[in-house]
């Protein structure tokens, strides 16, 4: 009877889950309906057809502060195609010759190359888009009186020339276009060869010249006019969308790379084919089949990310929305634009390079070998000075080519050490204040000493900021606890959860003699390490849940399990920042009133548990059958088998990944300045704002992206350890 009572409760339990569900969502969208009528909020998209009322510096189509909403949005949209494509194109070659570097023979380029990967994944990109920024409007000189030559470079952009036409009546333009189109469809037909293609494209391009003609930059009256110019804006967010998904898709092109089989290049060489012919005709070819994956995926990422030129005042998509909202109130319509636009734009991405990989399969032909490189590059003695020589020999002077590469690197990597020591050290001003900072060429020392307390606690109670730093060590300690494998426990757990409490406790204060302290005067170092610490044990046990809930076979649970992955893996987290600082209040009694910092700790759990829920659902995939048809003939229920036997091995695979996914969460707390928190980033701007320091901001980003480098690969090590710790236990 007992057994029958069950088997009811837990078919029913689904649909209570969908009643509770619907009671919850007619509560949320009933008060939703009484704050917009008390706030006097229109609902509906006709606002779309009003006039905008502002201006756009940067259009690919005509458009006027006339015009309507939807020709801004338009505008803003593809402003963000235009970043995501050259993001995307520029990320990709960089990253293949970042690839190509690492896996040289050469030990110094391949070393280098390393760093270079490990100091970019290690930067949050919005503090990586700051420097950029900051480097190109305050390190380039400003547009001159003088002549400017055909491409121009100042703190207003790039100027390049561009093709004027005489006369737009002429089809020129259309003629060239039409003839291109159809050599390229004759390559793809394999009618014409490349380079016939490329010949007859270059003669097309000659009654241009003829009939047209170059307009060139010039200096004017206001600054550089004519030819093609690129903002600073714009330069800084291609520049950064492509370094900071070069350092991934690098890794990733080198892991399709080792992964095909030896015998490929084996053959290669015994047809004769030079070393660059086959990794050019043979092994890149086949590697694309098995990057093309997780290549799509950092792709995906690169176009939500092109969202964070709202930070630097591009005018793409998400800061159209932003004004949009701005000016009219309509919050709900705006966040769900940009929810729609970014899943509408992931999926044709996602359409498009399924549908290659399906044409080009997904696996390499052939039997599996090892791989091209599959020993480490060779350590350097340093203990032994006598086999120095041989092993320069082999590794950085074998033939005339290499040893060439060598000297080139050696004379590049002399110059900029030696510029970047001249500037923190020898020409560097130690003591004094910014008056004596302005007499030399050097760093700014003085600027750390009388702003690092401002850049690590912030607006925090100044007399009132040794709590401030003990939540700090206090959440820092238990990540140096968790390096230690006897740790690795449920206690862990445990020791996590009351170190958050701890922060939040000396935070807050209202006891013992601690006066209180109102959340928005939380800011600096405790709030970055509290956000991505309480988003990662928050989002834990929900993660778990939906990973559960999208492997089941009652559609009332999988399908909204599924919905709410995708569609929060699917939306920029800036949109999700906007629905839980715009679009939260909306659904709360207006006589409840939350502050900004809960409402977007809540929306970085929901965030993170999406992408953890993907991670755990891997490693229950990994699971044998077998374990559940054992666990269910031993009598446990499914529950049970869950608990005990699936989930624990699930996560000992999954670990690495949400180890990965918790350094993620680490620079994505970055992104809540935008919303208006005062994280560790923001307090690096407030640093600089003064007039006398503000030629310093290289200091404060150099404080801070060191304080970010060393959370984020202290945690990257950890993951590495934890690896090799289940690789041994395995």
């Amino acid at each position: 009877m007992n057994h029958k009572h069950r088997r009811l409760a837990i078919a029913a339990l689904p649909w209570l889950l969908i009643a509770g569900g619907l009671v919850v969502a007619y509560g949320l969208f009933a008060t939703l309906a009484d704050n917009l009528a008390d706030r006097n909020i229109r609902t509906g998209f006709g606002f779309l057809f009003d006039r905008a009322g502002f201006a756009i510096g940067e259009t690919l189509i005509a458009y006027a502060p006339g015009d309507s909403y939807a020709a801004a949005l338009a505008v803003g949209l593809l402003n963000t195609l235009l970043i995501s494509a050259l993001g995307i194109i520029f990320s990709t070659l960089l990253g293949l010759a970042v690839c190509m570097a690492r896996l040289s023979s050469n030990w110094l380029l391949a070393r280098l190359s390393g760093l270079y990967i490990e100091l970019v994944r290690n930067i949050p990109l919005l503090l990586q888009m700051f420097v950029w920024y900051a480097a190109l409007l305050f390190g380039l000189p400003g547009p001159g009186p003088g002549a400017v030559g055909p491409f121009d470079l100042d703190n207003r952009g790039l100027h390049l020339p561009a093709l004027s036409l005489v006369d737009p009546g002429r089809p020129v333009l259309l003629i060239a276009i039409v003839a291109c189109a159809i050599l390229l469809g004759a390559v793809r037909r394999g009618a014409v060869r490349t380079r016939t293609a490329l010949a007859f494209a270059g003669i097309s391009l000659v009654p241009l010249l003829l009939w047209g003609g170059i307009d060139l930059p010039r200096a004017g009256r206001f600054g550089t006019v004519g030819g093609l110019s690129f903002s600073t804006e714009f330069l800084t967010l291609v520049t950064s969308l492509s370094v900071y998904a070069s350092a991934y898709l690098a890794e990733i092109f080198r892991g399709a790379i080792l992964a095909v089989p030896a015998g490929q290049s084996e053959a290669a060489k015994a047809l004769g084919l030079s070393p660059a012919q086959t990794m050019g005709r043979i092994v890149i070819p086949q590697a694309l089949r098995i990057a093309i994956p997780p290549m799509t995926s950092w792709h995906l990422n690169t176009i939500k990310n092109s969202s964070l030129g709202v930070a630097i005042g591009y005018p793409e998509f998400v800061s159209v929305v932003d004004t949009v909202i701005s000016q009219t109130g309509q919050a709900i319509e705006g966040v769900g634009l940009i929810v729609a636009t970014f899943l509408l734009l992931s999926l044709s991405l996602a359409f498009v390079t399924g549908r290659y990989a399906r044409r080009l399969g997904w696996t390499v032909a052939g039997q599996p070998g090892r791989s091209i490189q599959s020993a480490p590059l060779e350590p350097f003695p340093l203990r032994s000075a006598a086999a120095w020589p041989s092993w320069m020999r082999r590794n950085l002077f074998r033939g005339g080519r290499q040893s060439i590469l060598t000297i080139a690197i050696l004379a590049m990597t002399a110059a900029f050490v030696g510029k970047g020591l001249s500037w923190l050290l020898f020409e560097a001003t130690f003591a004094g204040g910014a008056a004596d900072c302005r007499l030399a060429s050097g760093a700014c020392w003085p600027f750390l000493r009388e702003n690092a307390r401002l850049i690590l606690f912030g607006t925090y109670p100044e007399a009132e900021q040794w709590r401030s730093a003990a939540a700090a060590a206090a959440l820092l300690s238990c990540l140096a606890f968790s390096f230690v494998p006897r740790f690795w426990r449920s206690r862990l757990g445990l020791a996590w959860l009351g170190a958050i409490a701890v922060a939040v406790l000396l935070l807050r204060g209202g006891f013992a003699g601690l006066s209180y302290v109102p959340m928005e005067k939380w800011s600096g170092l405790p709030v970055t390490l509290l956000l991505a610490s309480l988003a990662v044990v928050g989002a834990f046990p929900l993660a778990i849940l939906l990973a559960f809930g999208r492997r089941s076979t009652r559609r009332g649970i999988r399908w909204p399990s599924v919905v709410f992955i995708e569609l929060v893996r699917g939306t920029p987290l800036i949109g999700v920042l906007f629905l839980a600082a715009v679009l939260f209040p909306l659904f709360v009694p207006s006589y409840l009133s939350i502050d900004s910092l809960p409402r977007v700790q809540l929306a970085l759990i929901f965030f993170t548990a999406a992408y953890m829920a993907e991670v755990i659902r891997g490693g229950l995939l990994a699971v044998p059958v077998g374990q559940a048809e054992a666990a269910h003939a031993l009598g446990l229920t499914k529950w049970q088998a869950r608990r005990h036997i699936l989930l624990p091995q699930a996560l000992k695979v999954s670990v690495p990944g949400l180890v990965n996914t918790s350094i993620s969460e680490v620079k994505n707390t970055t992104l809540v300045l935008i919303v208006g928190v005062f994280d560790l980033l923001q307090t690096t701007r407030l640093s600089y704002v003064e007039a006398q320091w503000r030629p310093y901001f290289a200091e404060a980003y150099l404080f801070t992206g060191t304080i970010f480098f060393l959370l984020c690969f202290s945690l990257s090590r950890l993951s590495m350890k934890i690896e090799r710790k289940l690789d041994y236990a395995g």
